[in-house]
């Protein structure tokens, strides 16, 4: 994340000051928190259940356009109705702010508590279009080895 979402897209803009999401950051393999480790920048974690590397606890308490970007990580795999999902989520982040989603495209089925979907860039770009997100890149990992589809985008 960052050489790709952070270095190409938040930091042309690194000495702005900015209020991250992390949706899902319960600590489980690890958290994207280092990586926002910026001045000027304020990371906050959600997640459903209290723990490591957690702020908030539940979507009910996230404050509305409060925040400048949304990340989240191997999360969207996990939920019922992803595409509901997202489109409330968006309500969390300011008119033109960023959202990087990154999901998996192959894994080995891994409940946390439920494990639902895998996202190809077609997929997650569909996601993006039904929660009204505009689509600035959707691709595969290119790296050899990873399973990863990563989605960027921006709130209309």
């Amino acid at each position: 994340m960052r050489d790709g979402f952070i270095k190409k897209w938040l930091c042309p803009g690194c000495g702005s000051k900015l209020k991250i999401i992390d949706i899902g950051s319960l600590d489980v393999n690890g958290s994207y928190r280092p990586l926002f480790d910026l001045p000027n920048w304020h990371y906050t974690g959600m997640d459903i259940k209290p723990g490591k590397n957690v702020d908030i606890v539940g979507w009910e308490n996230i404050p509305v356009g409060e925040y400048d970007v949304l990340i989240s990580g191997q999360v969207w795999e996990h939920v019922k109705r992803p595409w509901d999902l997202l489109k409330k989520a968006t309500a969390y982040i300011k008119p033109g702010g960023w959202i990087c989603i990154i999901v998996p495209h192959t894994c080995q089925e891994h409940r946390y508590p439920i494990d639902t979907y895998r996202y190809f860039p077609d997929g997650l770009r569909d996601l993006f279009e039904y929660a009204e997100i505009n689509i600035v890149e959707v691709y595969r990992n290119p790296i050899p080895k990873t399973i990863d589809t990563i989605g960027i985008g921006t709130v209309k």
